[in-house]
C-alpha cells in the first residue's frame, strides 16, 4: 500500500479539518458523559472500541490523533506522556512501537481494539491509509522522527529540548526561502492561538508542535510541506536548521503577540536562543 506520507500527517493533526466527508461531529467536551455531537456508528459523536463500548470526548480530545497519541506519536512514551505534560485525553498506545506495515497499521485504525477505537465509520479508507504511511514512515526514519529533534526533559525543564547539530544561520536562509511569503520576514504577520503566539515565539514554546506543521503542513489550509530533502536524514536537518533559526528573538520577535516570550536561559532552545 503507498499512501500520502504529507497529506497523513495533516490528518494525524486534526483530521475533521483536512477531511470529514461523513461531517462527524464530536460530543462536546465535558458534558458529563452525556453525549451529544453527531455523526459515527451511534450516530451521537462517539466513536467504539472493538469491543463496542463508546470514547467518550469528556477531556476534549475531539479524536484528534495528535491528542489521542500526542505530537511526537509516542503515547505515554512521549511529550503527552505522564512524567511529561500529563494530557489527560492520552490513549496507552506508542505508535512508533506498532509492528507491521502500513497496510496493517491502516487495518487497525479502521477497526479499532481494546486500546484505540474504530475510525472505520468516520474515516474514509483512502485516508486512513495515508495517516498510516505518516505513522511508519516516523517510525522508520524515512520521514524525521520526533526523537532526531528534541529530546524529553522534566516538566521543570520545560518538557522538551532540541538537540544540537543544527546550523541557525542555515535556517534563516531556509525561512526566507520558503516562509516569508506568508509569514512576513520576522515571523510576525501572522499570529497562533486567538493571538497568543508569533511564529518564532510559538516555535521557542511548542517546538514539540511545529515540528509537524513545517513538515506536514497545516491541516485545511494552503501550507504544504515545507522541507525538501530525499531523505529522512535530510529533511531532519532541515526542520533542526529552521527550528534552531526560530530560536533568535530578534529576527523572530513575539511582535504583538499575547503571550510573554521565553526569558534568557530557557532550556527548550537550548544554545540556540539569542
Amino acid at each position: 500500500m503507498a499512501g500520502d506520507d504529507e497529506r497523513g500527517g495533516r490528518l494525524f493533526d486534526s483530521w475533521r479539518s483536512e477531511a470529514n466527508p461523513r461531517q462527524f461531529e464530536p460530543d462536546a467536551k465535558g458534558t458529563a458523559g452525556v453525549p451529544d455531537g453527531k455523526g459515527g456508528p451511534r450516530g451521537d459523536g462517539t466513536l467504539l472500541f472493538a469491543d463496542g463500548r463508546p470514547l467518550l470526548n469528556d477531556e476534549g480530545h475531539d479524536y484528534r490523533f495528535k491528542n489521542l497519541f500526542g505530537w511526537d506519536l509516542r503515547g505515554p512514551a512521549g511529550i503527552y506522556g505522564p512524567a511529561q505534560q500529563n494530557k489527560k485525553s492520552l490513549l496507552g498506545v506508542d505508535l512508533l512501537a506498532w509492528p507491521g506495515d502500513a497496510t496493517a497499521l491502516a487495518d487497525r485504525l479502521e477497526k479499532g481494539d481494546a486500546q484505540i477505537p474504530a475510525f472505520g465509520p468516520v474515516m474514509e479508507r483512502s485516508d486512513l491509509e495515508a495517516l498510516a504511511s505518516f505513522v511508519v514512515a516516523v517510525r522508520d526514519g524515512k520521514l524525521p522522527r520526533p526523537d532526531q529533534l528534541f529530546r524529553l526533559t522534566s516538566p521543570a525543564q520545560q518538557n522538551y529540548a532540541l538537540v544540537e547539530g543544527a546550523s541557525a544561520e542555515r535556517g534563516k536562509q531556509l525561512y526566507a526561502q520558503r516562509c516569508t511569503g506568508c509569514h512576513g520576514a520576522d515571523g510576525t504577520r501572522m499570529l497562533f492561538d486567538k493571538g497568543a503566539y508569533s511564529l518564532g515565539s510559538h516555535a521557542r514554546q511548542k517546538a514539540y508542535e511545529d515540528w509537524a506543521k513545517i513538515l506536514n503542513g497545516h491541516p485545511g489550509s494552503a501550507m504544504k510541506r515545507q522541507v525538501r530533502g530525499a531523505t529522512g536524514k535530510e529533511m531532519t536537518q532541515e526542520l533542526l536548521d529552521l527550528l534552531a533559526a526560530l530560536c533568535d528573538r530578534s529576527a523572530f520577535p513575539r511582535g504583538t503577540a499575547s503571550q510573554p516570550d521565553v526569558p534568557d536561559g530557557d532550556p527548550r532552545c537550548g544554545g540556540y536562543l539569542r
